[in-house]
């Protein structure tokens, strides 16, 4: 995308670590302020998208196959002669169709097969009729002829500059992300890729070359001093990743290995940029190497990647050939990974733009720690820094007609790239990249569209985990978590407190795992304590094996927090928590928990949730007050008949307050019916739950008298495992069988007659 990372790219590399790549920069680039930057890339979406609905006009039934675009142009004239061919495959049947074009375009002929058609431009929309009906699943194409003035519906959909001494025209398209239909007949949604890609001819004066997606076929002379270049490419593509630019470009080439093949790579830049161009590439070359083991072969393997340079202060991902204004290295890193986040795969709505600039960022964060180790908590707390200068701001655009918020360096950039972050140090890297990899391979969105929930869904699918909470948190949700601790070391162990407060209302509790170095600098040992943090006030014990003397909270930077503060007190935190067992009981949820000390405890007051979000109280429990001996507590509560979370609130005498982790309980398997057939029996006994079966881990048969006449326990035979008991050689009589299963529950007992 036409890159916010560029304030990134002045914020840290400016201030931190400009000598890396201080060569590469334009003076003009330099120049400008991280406020100016964003100023330019906000203004310029605003203008874009605040002309005319957002909405693509298109029609949806249709489906484009392919494009093949013939434009004249002249980069000294802002006008355009076009003849558009669509070919497409009917989804519906209908009798008419409808492109997106801009309405200062004027249409002279619309043909198939030769037949004139009728067509009626009603502001941005054309609308092509046929003589009759056609029916669904009908392949057909449709030529539009059409020239005029293009009206940019910004600064950049299709532009014309001048650049070097003396001045030079150059002229360029950057269509993202509804500038499309400003140039050129098309779908300008996020819903129809051309499957088959597009052929695109440009006739223009002889003086100049130009650029566009995928390969050169050829550069004819033509009458009249000018050259029809033919540019192909075959791979599905978006409209507004299509592109092309005129000038005098110098022309050079590369190539990168790329497992057992070659990969060209054109750079068309400047005259006057020559020099910087040349020692910029071996960056883009070690990023092909370095994105392709990381997530797959570069995309578009048949046929380049290239560098064309233009004269807007960022750059633009277009299709094998990213529009640059300089050689900044984050600048390259960010366009290029593009071409497997957002090009390969699209986000199929601007609601989900993270999936394009998130991952373009993080891609090229990586990069720079690949290359710049010892940089990467710097580079990371700076944007961590930038994320939580405003307390809101979800990383779900709510409202896609709020271009700020589409394209906002801090939430669709920066935290997007962040909550990746935090999914790697969640899942763990292998997982992680396993997960991505599945989803940028995945045939059903490869070269079409995604959303958030696909990427959701490959997570959950390679972790084993629901990653709803992360999502509703993190995605949907605002702000960030503020994080208090209190850490007393007692010999080689710490006991400590972790709190939170939330910088939003829309989520009052981030449910993440802590990472809490202690260190003892004396002696240099360290180790790094990971707090599963499921409640505020939640209390942990680890034995360290050292003495510490100081806590730092995520020294790493993987975890997005502003503001946390670090308290070592001297006396033992009031309760220390050894256990706490949530099992399936006859009467109820038995909560079962034990302290290792206690300090001032006045009593522990239980508490039960529906989401584990909204607590309420269901009981009181006294406390032992003041010990250090161990202490064991029970308490039961009704079986609610659905999934609840439960957490200990330990009150101190003070008035202070601390919980014990969150557990669940399910005990709506154990509210279902045991029962046992046949009854009366002879043989065998069949135990099922319901309809389904059950799993004894033990069983006793006991006689009228209460005697213990059978019994098994800790079974091994599978199917006695499974509920089928030998009752052969009891007496006739009426018995009570008592099995416990292997889930925690206490024992449960059911009547049987032996005949």
């Amino acid at each position: 995308m036409r890159t916010i990372l560029l304030i990134f790219n002045l914020f840290v590399y400016s201030c931190l670590l400009a000598q890396k790549d201080a060569h590469l920069v334009d003076p003009a680039m330099a120049d400008l302020s991280t406020e100016d930057i964003s100023r330019i890339e906000m203004h310029r979406h605003e203008k874009q998208i605040s002309a005319r609905s957002m909405a693509s006009l298109a029609s949806s039934n249709f489906d484009v196959k392919y494009y093949r675009g013939e434009w004249e142009v002249d980069p000294e004239v802002n006008y355009i002669k076009g003849k558009l061919t669509a070919y497409y495959v009917m989804t519906t049947a209908g009798n008419s169709i409808s492109f997106d074009l801009s309405g200062a375009l004027a249409v002279s002929q619309v043909t198939q097969r030769s037949t004139t058609l009728s067509s009626i431009q009603s502001g941005d929309e054309l609308q092509i009729t046929f003589p009759s009906n056609v029916p669904a699943g009908t392949l057909d194409s449709v030529s539009i002829t059409y020239e005029g003035a293009p009206v940019s519906s910004g600064n950049g959909s299709f532009v014309l500059r001048t650049h070097g001494s003396p001045a030079v025209p150059v002229m360029w398209t950057l269509s993202e992300p509804f500038g499309s239909r400003d140039w050129w007949p098309c779908k300008n949604g996020l819903d129809d890729k051309a499957d088959n890609g597009i052929d695109i001819f440009i006739t223009h004066p002889a003086a100049y070359k130009a650029a566009a997606n995928g390969v050169l076929k050829s550069e004819t002379a033509v009458a009249g001093n000018k050259v029809v270049t033919h540019w192909q490419h075959k791979y599905a593509i978006a409209s507004y990743l299509v592109c092309f630019a005129v000038t005098n470009y110098t022309v050079f080439n590369n190539s990168v290995t790329i497992g057992s093949a070659q990969l060209p790579m054109q750079t068309h830049c400047y005259p006057e940029s020559l020099a910087a161009f040349q020692a910029g590439t071996q960056n883009t070359l070690d990023g092909l190497q370095l994105f392709s083991n990381w997530f797959g072969t570069y995309p578009f393997m048949n046929e380049k990647y290239g560098h064309v340079q233009f004269g807007w202060n960022g750059g633009m991902e277009h299709q094998t050939s990213s529009f640059m204004f300089n050689l900044s290295e984050n600048l390259v890193m960010h366009e290029l990974a593009h071409q497997w986040f957002g090009n390969k795969i699209t986000c199929g709505s601007w609601e989900d733009i993270w999936l394009n600039e998130g991952f373009a960022t993080h891609l090229a964060s990586m990069y720079m720690e690949h290359k710049y180790p010892s940089d990467t908590r710097t580079r990371r707390q700076g944007e961590i820094n930038l994320i939580t200068n405003s307390a809101g701001g979800s990383v779900r655009v709510d409202d896609v007609s709020n271009v700020s918020h589409i394209f906002s360096s801090r939430l669709s950039y920066y935290k997007g790239s962040h909550l990746l972050y935090m999914l790697r140090w969640i899942l763990g890297d292998q997982v992680f990249f396993n997960a991505v990899r599945n989803y940028i391979d995945d045939p059903s969105l490869v070269f079409h569209f995604a959303r958030t929930q696909h990427l959701k869904a490959h997570l959950e699918a390679a972790s084993g985990k629901d990653l709803t909470y992360f999502f509703d948190q993190w995605f949907t949700g605002q702000g960030y978590p503020s994080y208090q601790l209190e850490w007393s070391p007692t010999g080689s162990s710490v006991q400590f407190k972790l709190s939170q407060t939330t910088s939003h209302s829309s989520v009052s509790f981030f449910q993440l795992p802590v990472p809490v170095l202690f260190r003892n600098a004396t002696t240099g040992q360290e180790k790094l304590v990971v707090a599963n943090h499921t409640s505020n006030g939640q209390t942990f014990t680890e034995n360290l094996g050292f003495a510490a003397e100081t806590a730092v909270i995520d020294p790493d930077y993987w975890l997005i927090t502003r503001n946390n503060t670090v308290t070592k007190v001297d006396t033992p935190l009031p309760v220390v928590f050894t256990y706490l067992k949530a099992n399936c009981g006859l009467e109820g949820v038995a909560l079962n928990w034990g302290t290792a000390s206690e300090v001032n405890a006045d009593y522990f007051e239980i508490e039960k949730s529906n989401d584990g979000i909204s607590w309420e109280a269901i009981g009181v429990v006294k406390a032992a007050g003041s010990t250090t001996l161990a202490q064991n507590y029970a308490f039961t509560n009704l079986y609610s008949g659905q999934l609840t979370y439960y957490r200990i609130a330990e009150h101190a005498d003070d008035g202070k307050v601390m919980y014990s982790r969150i557990l669940q309980s399910d005990c709506r398997e154990a509210l279902q019916d045991l029962n046992i057939s046949p009854n009366p029996v002879a043989y065998m006994v069949k135990v099922k739950n319901g309809p389904g079966n059950v799993s004894i881990k033990s069983y006793y048969v006991y006689d009228v008298s209460g005697q213990v006449v059978m019994k098994e326990q800790n079974i091994k035979d599978a199917e006695t495992k499974k509920g089928n008991i030998s009752v052969s050689k009891l007496k006739p009589g009426l018995y009570l069988l008592q099995i416990e299963t292997g889930k925690g529950e206490l024992p449960r007992s059911l009547k049987f007659l032996k005949q």
